[in-house]
C-alpha cells in the first residue's frame, strides 16, 4: 500500500514548483490529506499532457509555498495563503481546486475534495465573498484513502452530491488506494462517479487511466 511518503513524493512531482522540490505545504501531514492533494496533481499532469502549463497561484500572493487546505473551507478564504491552479484551453479559463465548499442545485452546500470550475466564477466569488454555485462546475472528485476496503455506502452519498451539483459537471470520480467490487459494478452504470480505484503513485496504469479520462473530456467541452 502506498504510505504518505510515497504520496508526497508523488505530490513534489505532479506539482512540479517553478523553486523546485519540497515547495508544498499540507497543513495536516496526514494521508487522507496527501491523498486529496495527489489527485490534484494528477489534474495538472492532464494539463500538462495537453500542452499546457498550469500557473499555480495562492489567494494572498505567490504560492511559495503551495498550500494545501486542512478542512473544507470557502474558496475566498485567506486564513492562509491557499493554492489553487489556473489553466486556459481553447480560449476557455479554469481553476482547479483542492478542499473547496459549493452550494448544490438544492441550496446545500457541499465539499469536493478537488474540482475544476469556470474561472470567471471563481473570480465572482473572491470578489464578492460566496460560494461557488454548482453550475460553475466542470470536473469534481471524492478522494478516500483507508487501510481496507471501502464502505459501499460512499458510493451512494457520492452520487446524491453529483446529482446535487446538477448537470454542468462533466466528469466525476470516486478516487481511492483501496476498492469494493459491488461498489465499483454501481457506480459503472451510466451517468455515475468513475470507481477510480487502487489509485496510487504505486499503479501507473491506473493513474494513465484518470488522466486520460480527464485529457478527453477538457478536449470535448472546450472543441471548438
Amino acid at each position: 500500500m502506498a504510505t504518505l511518503s510515497d504520496l508526497e513524493n508523488a505530490i513534489d512531482a505532479l506539482l512540479d514548483h517553478p523553486l523546485g522540490l519540497g515547495q508544498f505545504q499540507l497543513i495536516r501531514r496526514v494521508e487522507e490529506k496527501a491523498y486529496e492533494a495527489y489527485i490534484f496533481g494528477l489534474c495538472l499532469r492532464a494539463v500538462r499532457e495537453l500542452g499546457i502549463t498550469p500557473i499555480l497561484r495562492g489567494i494572498s500572493g505567490p504560492a511559495n509555498p503551495f498550500v494545501f487546505r486542512g478542512a473544507p473551507g470557502q474558496i475566498f478564504s485567506t486564513n492562509r495563503n491557499y493554492g489553487y491552479a489556473e489553466f486556459s484551453l481553447n480560449g476557455e479559463d479554469f481553476e482547479i481546486h483542492a478542499g473547496v465548499e459549493f452550494r448544490g442545485s438544492s441550496g446545500m452546500t457541499h465539499e469536493l475534495d478537488v474540482c475544476i470550475m469556470r474561472q470567471e466564477d471563481a473570480d465572482a466569488c473572491r470578489l464578492q465573498p460566496d460560494d461557488p454555485a454548482s453550475k460553475s462546475l466542470v470536473a469534481g472528485w471524492e478522494c478516500k484513502f483507508y487501510a481496507s476496503n471501502l464502505d459501499k455506502g460512499l458510493g451512494r452519498a457520492f452520487v446524491g452530491l453529483v446529482e446535487d451539483m446538477g448537470t454542468n459537471i462533466r466528469t466525476s470520480g470516486l478516487c481511492s488506494n483501496s476498492t469494493h467490487v459491488q461498489l465499483k459494478r454501481y457506480l459503472r452504470s451510466q451517468n455515475r462517479p468513475y470507481p477510480h480505484f487502487r489509485l496510487t503513485p504505486l499503479e501507473t496504469s491506473n493513474e494513465d487511466i484518470f488522466v486520460n479520462q480527464l485529457k478527453g473530456e477538457l478536449k470535448r467541452m472546450t472543441r471548438a
